[in-house]
Formats: C-alpha cells, structure tokens, sequence
C-alpha cells in the first residue's frame, strides 16, 4: 500500500435509495496513542472505535498505540450504521507500521461487518442495497459475514467472501488462509411467478366473471381498480391473486424492489433478490409515515414497498383521509418526495392500486339478499371520507354482488382459465405497448403519447363524447377512460379504439 501507516479500503453508506462508495482512509502516526474518526460519523460509526479496539486484541492483534486518524470519504455525507466495523479494522491493521500486518492492495475490494468484542463478525442490515450498490461502483469482490451470504448470493456478476471472524479475512489477505469464494448466480425469474401463481390461483374463485375481467384489464394495462361490495363477496381474494397474473420482474426491476425492500429492513434472512412482485396489504390503522415514508430515520414507506407490485388497501374508507389525500400526488407522480431535516430523497413508487370498501357501514346497501340498516346521512358520511380527487384518480370501479349457489358449484363455478393463463395473456398486452409505446404502459401514458396511441373509430367518438356531457367527467375521467379502452382494444389485438371496447371502458367510469 505504499507508506505502510496509510491504507485506503473501501465500503458502502446508504443514503435514501443511494448507496455511496466510501473510502476508509487510516493514518497512523507517532504521538500520544489516540483514536479520531472524521468524516461525519453517525452515532452507530462513533462507537465503532471501541468495538474495533477490543476486536483487534481478542483476535490475538496487537493494536497500535500510536495516533490513529480514520476518515470516511467523503466527508460532506453523513454515514451511519455498524457495517463500517470490518472496514476501519482492516484498515488499521493494514496501516500498522510495524509490518506485523502488511495486507495487499484491495482496489476492487469492499468490506462490510460488524464485529463482535471478541472478533465475530455479525449480520449487518441493508447488505443487498450496499452490494447493488457496489456493483454499480465497479467493485466486485466483497467481504461480509457469514450470516448475510445467503441475503446476496442471487446477485450476479460479483464474488462474495463470507466470514465468521475478523481473523479469517486478514488471514485470507495475508495469503496464510483462505475464504473460498462465493459466485453469485442469477436466479429464474420465470419459475418464482410460477410458483406465485400456483400458490394463489384465479381457477380456485369461484364466481365473479365480470371482476376476473376487470382485474385482468387492471394487471395488462397497469390500471388502478376500486373494488365496491358487501363483506364476504371475495374482494380480499381476488385482489391476492393480481400478482399471479402479471408478468415476471425483469433484472433491473428485482434490482429496484430488493434494494427497497432491503433499505426498509423487510427483507427476510435468506430471501435473496426479489424475483417476485410484491403485495403489500397496510392495515388502515397505519399512519401517514407508515404509508408515504419517512420517520426519524427515513425509510420507505408502503407505497414504495409495493413498488412493481400491488398495494391493496382494504376497507378504504377505514383509513385516515388525509393520509389518502396524500396519496393522491404519488397516484399521480409514482414517486415520493421526502424532505426532513438532513435528508432530502426521492423514492419510486410505481405499482398497481387496488382499493376495497363497502358501500356502507353495515355494508349491505344495493344487496338483495340483505336488508341495509344505515340511514342515508350515515351511507354518504361513510363515503365522503374518500374525497372526490382521490377516486377520479383510479381508473377502474367495479361494483361485486354476492355470489350465487350455482357459481359455487365446482361443476359450474370457476373461471375458464387459471392465473398462468390469465398471465399470459397479460404479457402478450404488454408486449403489444411495449412496442407500440416505447416500453410504457398504457396508464403510464401522458401527453403527445396518448393523442398518437389512443385513436379512436368514430362511433367509439361519439360514445365518448356523449359520456363526457352526461355524466360530467373530469378531464381526467375522460383521459383514464381512453387509456382502459386502449388497453381493452389490446387484449382484442386491435389497432384503434372501438365502440365496444370504449363502451366497456365507460362501464368502469364513476362519474365524477
């Protein structure tokens, strides 16, 4: 390494979804023995001198007594977490000017780890995030502790050094001992959303035709869908079964809602990449932080936990309304913008929204078979809690009725086709807009992309024209309306709107 009292190594900060690459410098000089660490250390680094001290001496290491000066590079962003344990020791016994510990040059080499008082090396939070991260710095050889070997070993193109104690990795780079590598491999995309499929099918509902097809318009097109029935009807269960029907993550998407998930701390030990789309169910009780990110140390919140996936909200008028109002930027955007003290970051989150609620509170108003006992104050009490701006904003309203005796007979009930099906289906709309918009879905579209994709044949004109002036839609309305039918007119493989497919699209209207 040059002067043998300095030694450079390198390690990972996150910050927001970022992860920045951090060089640990160590400079050791003569003088009173003392320990500074610079570079905006947050309280979890700050206490990492001592850890590091009593690892380095019960790991069988004599620890300089001479002026030690460790800086975090760069020194303008704040780092914080244990992670930085195994980084600032290697980099001390590589600048120990004796030679006792004369470690070779680690340019493409990164170090994560927490090190026990007794030179353990302990599970660290947010690897997956940090090792993504990495990778994209260019470095590909990581050393990290043993536990968090299987968090990461789906990620490919990078070799991975796990390690259950400090001596191990200097012992691997002194060349005494060796940590035999681990390659990380890709895993099968396609075979997870199998299996996702399998475990929650569409064949297995019984019923509700009219809604299977409203979801499948949902999932091919990327149509948010409000579901509005009694309890009991299915609406829980239908909506478990979206994710089974839309099309395997790509890479980089994996990439995206592993590297969420992970800096979240929802990833489960062993999980690896995320290689299915997320469901995410909030309880209604959830706060604003909760659902939009944020808190002391911001974290991503529901919203962008469903990210490449779906976010149900079951009973919708339950929740808070100015958390909903919140939402309704983000339904708009797909991403978050958080401001806090320190931080300033944004987070994605671009996924599918399917809201559930009764019609009101007792639940059975318009039910035939149940008589309803809310007065008419309580039934429009119960759904004003859900503002105007926020339900013009969901491009799909489906109304579901209970289901009869003759659906649940497994003779007759069930759909035609099971959620692989259903599936491919969904990928060949996709494939179609992908194509024809330049890898966008169709309610993604915006501006000169809609006037150019969403023509129209005259009579589907005319139905359109004539809905705008009866019901009143918004502008809005009316622009959601023709992206559903676009994506209707797709699932038919047709190349412009028609009456029919306009007609259905304006079923799925509530006028506003």
């Amino acid at each position: 390494m040059g002067n043998d009292r300095f030694s450079k190594v390198f390690t990972a900060s996150v910050n927001g979804l970022d992860t920045d690459l951090v060089t640990v410098e160590t400079d050791l000089t003569t003088g009173l023995p003392a320990f500074n660490l610079v570079g905006l250390p947050g309280s979890a680094v700050r206490e990492s001198k001592e850890r590091v001290r009593a690892a380095i001496i019960n790991s069988g290491y004599e620890f300089p007594l001479r002026r030690i000066t460790v800086n975090l590079s760069p020194a303008d962003t704040r780092k914080d977490g244990s992670h930085f344990d195994l980084p600032i020791a290697i980099g001390i016994l590589a600048g120990f000017a004796r030679g006792k510990i004369g470690l070779p040059s680690v340019g493409h080499t990164a170090f994560l780890g927490e090190l026990s008082l007794d030179g353990r090396i302990n599970r660290t939070d947010f690897a997956c995030a940090m090792v993504l991260g990495l990778k994209e710095q260019g470095i590909d050889h990581i050393f990290l502790p043993m536990d968090n070997i299987d968090d990461v070993r789906t990620l490919p193109g990078l070799f991975f050094y796990p390690a259950q104690e400090l001596c191990e990795v200097v012992d691997h780079l002194l060349g005494v001992g060796g940590i035999a590598p681990v390659r990380g491999y890709p895993g099968n995309r396609e075979e997870n959303s199998d299996k996702a499929a399998e475990d929650e099918d569409f064949f297995e509902v019984k019923g509700q035709e009219a809604v299977k097809r409203a979801l499948l318009i949902a999932a091919a097109g990327g149509h948010d869908i409000s579901l509005v029935g009694p309890p009991g009807v299915g609406k829980s269960m239908l909506a478990k079964r979206v994710p089974g029907i839309m099309p395997p993550l790509t890479e980089e998407e994996s990439r995206e809602v592993t590297r969420i998930h992970s800096i979240a701390g929802k990833m489960r030990s062993g999980s690896g990449l995320i290689q299915v789309r997320p469901f995410r169910t909030p309880h209604h009780t959830a706060t604003g932080a909760a659902i939009m990110g944020g808190g002391a140390r911001p974290r991503p919140g529901e919203l962008s936990l469903a990210h490449r996936g779906v976010l149900f909200m079951d009973e919708l008028p339950e929740f808070d309304r100015r958390t909903l109002d919140m939402m309704r930027q983000p339904l708009e955007d797909r991403y978050i913008d958080l401001s806090r003290v320190g931080f300033k970051g944004r987070y994605p989150c671009d996924f599918l929204l399917i809201a559930a609620m009764n019609p009101c509170p007792c639940g059975y108003y318009g039910d035939p078979k149940h008589e309803c006992r809310c007065t008419e104050r309580e039934r429009q009490r119960y759904v004003s809690r859900i503002s105007g701006p926020l339900l013009d904003r969901i491009d799909i309203h489906v109304r579901l009725g209970a289901v009869s005796e003759e659906d649940l007979d497994s003779q007759s009930g069930g759909i035609a086709m099971n959620s692989n099906e259903m599936r491919s289906i969904v990928i060949r709309a996709r494939e179609i807009q992908y194509a024809r918009n330049g890898s966008v879905i169709n309610a993604r579209l915006a501006g000169r992309d809609m006037e150019q994709v969403c023509r129209v044949d005259q009579e589907a004109e005319v139905l359109l024209k004539n809905a705008y002036t009866r019901f009143a839609m918004s502008v809005r309305s009316r622009t959601k309306a023709l992206k559903v039918a676009r994506t209707i007119a797709d699932l038919d493989d047709a190349e412009c709107i028609g009456a029919v497919h306009m007609a259905e699209a304006l079923a799925y209207r509530r006028p506003s």
